[in-house]
């Protein structure tokens, strides 16, 4: 049997938390493949998937534990569940991290490794294993540091994310990536890493896998009266209101600004139209987008037609969803919108909601194409009101049964079960545990680093400088209070 480690992220979907940050989805896709049975395939994927179980896998899943998503801290936890998968919890914020990571690969001596998303990826790099090595990268990080750069309005931190990212690709056997954007990109960084060699001519170094989605059949299983935590916030909701929904967080790649202009002039034109939101901040990465948004709504004649529900609980989701009547999705014009994908487009399809959404990221051109709503152009903010108005009139005309929205939710519905089935998305990784093998040019490029950069004693005292305004901008948002040794040792660790 092949022995598997998986490092990934937490929380899962199924843990009941405050929170669902892309990166456990993005795990739960991978793990649950291997782990569980279920779900609708293709013939081949099928046969992969056979063929795999056929095998038998020894699974050991590490998962690095995001504590701003548990209400108590997450502490170090190991499970056998069965003989043939075990889970070991992990702190991301556990300084001696790596160390832990080590000694559980040195125990379990690995066949194949896998890393999901660019974190859990990177600490995969860093340790000493021969096994063949996956690494997932979920989004272009380069493009996410960048957004963040800008909201921050400081490039100290592009070190940081630069250095991952090249640890990841210059280790790793095979990669995949969420878009096929992000594929041509990541093909640049392999060559600039010196990997476009002779040795790997003709090898296939990456993968595209497209985010998925868990499968399910509508609204079964919920009962008809609203959780006790919802009633309150959606009672602000007038039964017969048009409800429009915003779900989960305020990331860096989110225009604030033409998603607030185009809802309220909506709602000049639509008098029953509420927007509904969950979600806020990213903490830790953005608190600013959402602070904007608040701010604007706050000065606005509309103020009270928006409702904000913050994080809540994985298994009040589905009410949420079933209450709505339209999704939306508004990215700003920017390098993360053409290279990363949206998980929340993905769901809002899977739960049968119509959607508009700016036509930027990979996903939204395929499931508008597909005939799951309407796409608009980034940054205009009256194309995305007329929109909104459009489908507005169909539900004032015909209600949620009107034929354009069922059929708006029907294809949504479709389209997750033909083409976001985790099986099918994971096809790739499942064929390549039958045989996994190192890159041909494994050991062979270390020097052919061509963006390598000169070190010595300019290169020190950037680093000196990008810690003292790091650590002067730490203290300015945050004060001492919340400064410890292992918020310093973590800090440290972006440097």
């Amino acid at each position: 049997m092949k022995r598997i480690l998986i490092i990934g992220n937490s929380p899962l979907p199924e843990e009941n938390t405050k929170s669902r940050p892309a990166a456990g989805l993005r795990t739960w896709q991978f793990l649950k493949p291997l782990t569980r049975e279920g779900g609708m395939v293709s013939v081949g994927v099928e046969r992969a998937f056979s063929a795999v179980k056929r095998q038998g896998f020894i699974v050991k899943f590490v998962s690095i534990a995001m504590p701003e998503c548990y209400d108590s801290e997450v502490l170090y936890k190991e499970t056998a569940l069965s003989d043939k998968y075990g889970e070991i919890l992990i702190s991301k914020n556990d300084p001696k991290i790596v160390q832990t990571l080590q000694k559980i690969c040195d125990e379990f001596s690995p066949d194949a490794v896998i890393g999901i998303n660019t974190y859990p990826s990177f600490l995969a790099s860093c340790l000493r294993f021969s096994a063949p090595f996956w690494a997932d990268l979920n989004g272009w990080v380069m493009a996410e540091a960048q957004a963040q750069a800008y909201k921050i309005d400081s490039d100290d931190y592009l070190d940081h994310y630069y250095n991952m990212e090249r640890s990841i690709v210059s280790r790793a056997d095979k990669i995949s990536v969420v878009s096929k954007p992000q594929e041509h990109a990541l093909y640049g960084e392999i060559a600039a890493f010196g990997r476009m060699g002779k040795d790997s001519f003709g090898y296939k170094f990456i993968e595209h896998i497209p985010n998925g989605t868990e499968w399910f059949e509508g609204e079964r299983g919920l009962m008809d009266e609203l959780p006790s935590g919802l009633v309150e916030v959606l009672g602000r909701v007038p039964k017969d209101a048009f409800m429009i929904l915003w779900m989960g967080g305020y990331n860096t790649w989110v225009d604030e600004i033409t998603l607030f202009k185009g809802v309220c002039e909506a709602m000049q034109k639509c008098e029953k139209l509420y927007f509904v939101s969950t979600g806020g901040e990213i903490c830790g990465l953005d608190n600013k987008t959402f602070a904007k948004f608040k701010e604007l709504i706050e000065k606005s004649e509309f103020k009270n037609r928006f409702v904000f529900l913050g994080w809540i609980d994985t298994v009040n989701i589905p009410y949420v969803y079933k209450r709505a009547d339209l999704g939306l999705n508004v990215d700003r014009k920017c390098a993360e919108t053409i290279f990363g994908a949206r998980n929340r487009l993905n769901e809002m399809m899977k739960f049968g909601l119509p959607i508009v959404t700016t036509l930027g990221s990979e996903i939204s051109k395929e499931c508008t194409n597909y005939g799951v709503g309407v796409g608009v152009k980034s940054g205009d903010y009256e194309e995305l009101s007329s929109a909104i108005c459009t489908i507005y009139r169909e539900w004032y005309n015909g209600g949620r049964d009107s034929a354009r929205l069922r059929e708006y939710g029907l294809r949504g519905r479709e389209y997750t079960e033909k083409f976001c089935n985790y099986l099918t998305v994971c096809e790739p990784v499942l064929k390549w545990l039958e045989n996994p093998r190192p890159a041909p040019d494994r050991g062979n490029h270390g020097d052919r680093d061509f963006a390598g950069r000169t070190g010595g004693i300019f290169a020190v005292f950037k680093r000196f400088l990008r810690i003292v305004r790091g650590g002067i901008r730490y203290l300015k948002q945050n004060g001492f209070k919340k400064f410890s040794k292992k918020v310093w040792q973590k800090f440290l660790g972006k440097f």
